[in-house]
């Protein structure tokens, strides 16, 4: 299961629209949202591969993460309840976008740039890349991207806020540097940070919603 069911699956307004999941990875989003009535796609880099070559890569991936879950020390369980139970969550998800996987559905772009039409999704859905990984892509590929994502939707919602090590959890200004910075560099839209029913990470129960 994707993070994002738990955010937007309740706002029917997207029944019948045009989604975008950026990165998607191997997650059950596309095909789930699908099921809904929401005309979704996917895209990642790890499309350019071949299918046999992802899924291999996938349960790789998942056998890794699982080798040792000390990592996981200090993480809200709530909704998962533990850690079989994330993991359940992980490979149900990982079955879901082997059974659906397709070239129509899912492509290979590379961010900051998408090859896709202006304006041609009502919404792009970005989830644990931005922001989470502030250590390794510099401000201005975030800012680069998110200008991308808006040339490319009218709305994109970006979650989480907050870098994956969570450095500033304890912080009053616990989100990463860069989201403040954006706040201030693109303010010819309309931004919202809104707090979502949904916490993994302490702290980190918020997204960024910008409107074009």
């Amino acid at each position: 299961m994707s993070t994002w069911h738990f955010l937007i699956y309740k706002q029917r307004t997207y029944f019948g629209k045009r989604v975008l999941d950026c990165p998607s990875g191997v997650s059950s989003f596309v095909q789930e949202a699908c099921k809904k009535g929401i005309d979704a796609h996917g895209n990642d880099i790890i499309y350019q591969f071949d299918k046999d070559a992802i899924v291999e890569r996938a349960q790789q991936s998942i056998e890794k993460i699982y080798e040792n879950t000390a990592w996981m020390n200090g993480f809200n369980f709530d909704f998962y309840g533990d850690i079989q139970n994330h993991k359940r969550h992980r490979e149900q998800a990982f079955k879901g976008f082997d059974k659906h996987y397709s070239a129509q559905r899912y492509s290979n772009h590379t961010l900051p740039v998408l090859d896709y039409p202006d304006q041609s999704f009502d919404l792009i859905l970005s989830s644990h890349l931005l922001f989470v990984y502030d250590d390794r892509f510099t401000y201005e590929f975030h800012l680069q991207a998110i200008q991308e994502m808006l040339r490319v939707a009218k709305k994109v919602q970006i979650f989480p806020l907050i870098n994956f090590q969570n450095p500033h959890e304890k912080k009053e200004k616990n989100f990463s540097p860069y989201v403040y910075r954006l706040l201030d560099d693109l303010k010819e839209y309309k931004i919202n940070i809104e707090k979502v029913n949904f916490e993994f990470q302490l702290r980190g129960n918020y997204q960024m919603v910008i409107n074009n």
